[in-house]
């Protein structure tokens, strides 16, 4: 049987040993966890329709084929470790390639690409900042839109963007 010395000394070496066992765990909460692709691609969606709204037009609505596209094109920009709207190598070179492998018939279609920044809301302020790519984004010819991001193996955040409205047929 223990007597009270030892009982004591064995709770401070058990509490000693724990906090020094989860002291990484502790560095660990404190980092922000990485960031998914589907909270990315929401957040960036919930941006620009903000954005949309800000310059008085319409909601885009998300579609899920147009997530497709927008995510196939983000990996392969992020494997390339480039930022092109056209890949020749890749395996859906262009835009209306990713659109027609994610079964999309669209009417007109643009596409905003983004590497580097550190955040959703850095991206869509870049994007803002950009005629063209702020001329997709509060385009009244678009009512759909699809979100994709990736990283490079360097950890290089990749965005795409791709907008459209669907064919009438």
């Amino acid at each position: 049987m223990l007597s009270h010395w030892n009982r004591r000394r064995l709770t401070t070496m058990i509490c000693f040993v724990g906090v020094c066992s989860t002291f990484d765990g502790f560095e660990a909460a404190a980092r922000p966890a990485a960031a998914t692709t589907t909270s990315v691609a929401a957040e960036v969606v919930q941006l620009t329709n903000a954005e949309r709204g800000r310059s008085g037009r319409a909601r885009l609505l998300a579609n899920a084929r147009l997530m497709r596209a927008a995510q196939l094109h983000a990996e392969q920009i992020a494997r390339a470790g480039e930022m092109a709207h056209v890949l020749p190598n890749a395996a859906y070179p262009r835009a209306e390639d990713r659109l027609a492998a994610a079964g999309y018939d669209w009417q007109t279609f643009g596409e905003n690409l983004a590497l580097g920044q550190p955040s959703p809301a850095e991206a869509v302020r870049s994007w803002m900042h950009s005629r063209g790519h702020r001329s997709n984004i509060v385009s009244p010819a678009f009512t759909e839109l699809g979100v994709g991001y990736a990283t490079d193996r360097a950890g290089r955040p990749y965005y795409v963007q791709v907008f459209a409205s669907p064919s009438s047929s």
